[in-house]
Order: structure tokens, then sequence, then C-alpha cells
């Protein structure tokens, strides 16, 4: 069958998933259910082993470790080269540039494609590129959209980046990947950056009370919900909305 997408809706979703812990049984749970990434017009998983998340769902290998350090300003995991590696692999694999937007997803997010397409029809394509903020206190890393012509602009402009921060921070700055890609698009590369606070409810971004019931119909991504068991109930709590039944 042949997807008819409105206009300017078409998500191309991936994920990172370690090789270890939990993350590859979200993931497969969400499979079984088309939900999450895979419930995008065009999905991938990354990893740095040769793991089959589903018939027919092989990780892409990443040249890295994965690991990361947690430290900086917020106590933070700093996995900026770890996502310069998963990026440097999606742009070589080009398929961003078949699709309006490009969507970066973790795998303890339960995330709803429909619900970001129906917000995506707000926000238009610039000719440099937009890509959305999902928190007040500045882009926080279990969703991330952008469009096609904002990841050209990170494609191209990553190493004008690279080297203006070297600079700055006189050597790493120590940042998460969130916050290393909002200040190279918002700051550097002066990519049109929009505030859309229906992408993302979240425990590190003042959250409101009872969020974890996952009630609310026009947010795009709860997180975090690292448990199966939860996160599976909180996609149960969109049944009514979305005509699904979670087993």
């Amino acid at each position: 069958p042949v997807l008819k997408r409105t206009a300017s809706q078409s998500l191309f979703c991936f994920s990172l998933m370690l090789p270890w812990g939990y993350e590859e049984g979200l993931l497969k749970f969400q499979y079984s259910h088309g939900q999450g990434i895979f419930g995008c017009d065009e999905y991938a998983v990354y990893s740095n082993q040769d793991i089959q998340v589903a018939d027919g769902v092989a990780a892409k290998i990443v040249n890295s470790n994965l690991h990361c350090t947690m430290g900086g300003e917020f106590g933070t995991c700093l996995n900026t080269p770890v996502f310069l590696a998963v990026w440097k692999r999606i742009l070589t694999d080009n398929r961003p540039y078949l699709h309006d937007w490009t969507v970066k997803v973790d795998p303890d997010a339960v995330f709803f494609p429909a619900r970001l397409r129906a917000i995506l029809i707000h926000h238009k394509e610039m000719p440099r590129g937009i890509y959305l903020n999902n928190c007040k206190f500045g882009l926080h890393g279990p969703l991330e959209v952008f469009s096609r012509n904002a990841v050209a602009a990170w494609g191209s402009g990553r190493e004008t980046c690279s080297a203006h921060f070297s600079k700055l921070c006189s050597g790493s700055c120590r940042w998460g990947e969130d916050m290393y890609i909002d200040q190279c698009l918002w700051k550097v590369l002066k990519i049109s950056r929009v505030f859309e606070p229906n992408l993302l409810v979240e425990d590190h971004c003042a959250p409101p009370a009872g969020w974890k019931n996952c009630s609310n119909p026009t947010v795009a991504s709860f997180h975090p919900f690292k448990d199966l068991e939860d996160h599976r109930q909180c996609m149960r709590s969109a049944e009514d909305t979305m005509n699904i039944v979670f087993k």
C-alpha cells in the first residue's frame, strides 16, 4: 500500500539503542504495536552492534563505543561524541532528505507520531530550516524535531560549530548532545528555533501534576518510561484517542 501523507508531514524517525540494558526490549515492544518510531514513514535504529530488533529490522552500525561520562554544568551524560557519530552515519545514509522532518526519539520515550504530525501542521519549513524547542529550559534530548533544511544546515555546518565551541570553551564544552545541537543550530548557524509546548512532557522540564498517566491527548511524547510495564501503561492511556488496544 502507498501512504498518502498530508504535505509537509513525512517523518524519518530514529533511535539510538544501547546494546545493554532495557532499550532493546522497549524498542521490540514498540515495534510489535507499530508505535514509537515504527509509526513513522521511515525509521532506523542505530547501535554499535549488529542487533536484530525485529524481523527485518537490524540496527545500523555506528562507530562509537556508546559510553559517556557524567559531568558538565548539569551533571548529565556527556554524550555529544556519541551522537556526532550517529549523525555522521545518518547523513551518510542520506535518508532525511527524503522526508519533511527528521525526529530523534529516545527508546524510553513514549512517542505518538500521529500527534506529532498534528503539531507539525502549524510549523512551516523555512529557507534555512526550522527546528522545534521542546522545553522552556532549552532543547531536551528525548524528542528532537528538525526540518529537512535544518538537517541540511546541520550536516554542512557541524565543523563550523565544532571549531566555534572549541574556541569558546578552550576545548570540550562538556555538554550533552541536546545542548550541543541546540546551541549549534540556534546560536552559530542561525536556524529558526520555535518553542512547541506539546512536543514533550518529561520529569526534567517542570511537568504538570499527574503527567505520568499520559492522559493529555495533545502531547506527542512522554518521558521517561524505562520499565516495560510502565511504558505499556502509558501507551494504554492513549487508547481512547488512538483507538488501539495494547496487550
